[in-house]
C-alpha cells in the first residue's frame, strides 16, 4: 500500500513566513524499484512494444524536483533533464533497469 504525503505547517513570527514540510516513507517503494532492477519482479526489465520501464519516481520527489530544480516530469521538453537525474548515482534508487537514459 502507498502511503500518503505528510504535510506540516509552521509559523516563524520571528521572520512572519510559513514553513510548510512534505514527508513520505518511500521504503517501499524502493525496496519494488530493487526486486525489478534485479528482475524478481514481473514489471522491471521487461520489454513491451518497443518500450520498458526504467524508473518509478514517488510524487515526493516529482514535488521536489519542480519545486527545487524546476524540473516537472509531466513537460515533455523537460525529458533531457529528467533523463539526467535519472542516470545520476543520487537517483540511482528511483531506477528499475540498468539501461542508460
Amino acid at each position: 500500500m502507498d502511503s500518503p504525503i505528510k504535510t506540516k505547517f509552521k509559523y516563524d513570527r520571528s521572520e512572519d513566513n510559513m514553513i510548510v514540510k512534505s514527508e513520505k516513507d518511500v521504503q517501499p517503494l524502493i525496496e519494488l524499484n530493487k526486486k525489478e532492477l534485479n528482475g524478481d519482479s514481473p514489471y522491471g526489465g521487461v520489454e513491451r512494444n518497443g518500450m520498458r520501464k526504467v524508473a518509478s519516481i514517488p510524487l515526493i520527489v516529482i514535488e521536489k524536483w519542480k519545486r527545487e530544480l524546476g524540473v516537472d516530469v509531466f513537460n515533455k521538453d523537460h525529458m533531457p533533464k529528467v533523463k539526467q537525474l535519472l542516470n545520476d548515482p543520487e537517483w540511482r534508487w528511483l531506477r528499475t533497469h540498468e539501461s542508460n537514459l
